[in-house]
C-alpha cells in the first residue's frame, strides 16, 4: 500500500503574515533600543562626572595641594566649555593653571548626544583644597543627553562645600528639573 506524504511549508499568506509581524516587532525593539543605549550614555556621563569630582579630591588630599578641574584651552587656561576635556591638575599658586604644566588626568566626558553645562557664574572652574573640601564659591553642572523621542535626560551636579557632589535627575521626563530653594532648570536647546 502506498501512503501519500502530505506536504509540509507555509502559504504565502502565512509567510507574508510572518514577516509582517517580525518586521512590527523590531520596530518596536529598535526605538526601545535606541532610548536603552541613550539611558546608557546618560548614566556614563554622570558616573564619569562623579568619578572625575572623586578623583579630584581624592588628589587634594593625598597631594596635600588645591586642586583644580576644568577643561583647558590650548594656553592651559580654564574655559568654561564642559563638553571639551576636563583637566585635573595641581594648583598651589591658584592661577587656574597646571603648576609646570602637570595634569593628574584628562577626563573626556561628553559624546554623542551628550552635553555638560555649568553653572559656575561663568567662572568655568571648581576647586577643592588641601583637606578636600571645596574652595572659594561652588558651582553645578548640569547634565543633559537626547533621547531617540526628541526629549532629553536631565542630571544636575552641584558640588557641595564638603567637596561632594550631589545629584538631582529630572525623574518625571518633562526636561526640567526644580530645585529644593525654587529655582526650575531646563537644558539648553542648540
Amino acid at each position: 500500500m502506498r501512503y501519500l506524504a502530505k506536504a509540509r511549508g507555509f502559504t504565502l499568506v502565512e509567510l507574508i503574515l510572518t514577516l509582517a509581524l517580525a518586521a512590527m516587532l523590531a520596530g518596536i525593539a529598535s526605538a526601545s533600543w535606541t532610548q536603552l543605549i541613550s539611558a546608557t550614555r546618560h548614566t556614563d556621563l554622570i558616573n564619569d562626572t562623579l568619578r572625575m569630582f572623586a578623583l579630584a579630591r581624592s588628589y587634594a588630599v593625598h597631594q596635600k595641594t588645591l586642586t583644580t578641574i576644568c577643561p583647558l584651552s590650548a594656553a592651559q587656561e580654564c574655559t568654561d566649555n564642559w563638553n571639551n576635556p576636563v583637566s585635573v591638575f595641581p594648583d598651589t599658586d591658584n592661577d587656574k593653571r597646571p603648576d609646570s604644566g602637570k595634569i593628574h588626568r584628562v577626563f573626556e566626558l561628553t559624546m554623542g548626544q551628550s552635553r555638560l553645562y555649568s553653572r559656575t557664574a561663568g567662572r568655568g572652574y571648581f576647586q577643592l583644597s588641601a583637606r578636600g573640601m571645596s574652595h572659594g564659591t561652588m558651582g553645578s553642572l548640569v547634565a543633559c543627553s537626547a533621547t531617540g523621542n526628541g526629549g532629553f535626560e536631565m542630571s544636575y551636579l552641584a558640588l557641595n562645600i564638603g567637596g561632594r557632589v550631589r545629584t538631582l535627575h529630572d525623574d518625571d521626563g518633562d526636561g526640567k528639573i526644580k530645585l529644593p530653594w525654587g529655582t526650575t532648570l531646563s537644558c539648553p536647546t542648540p
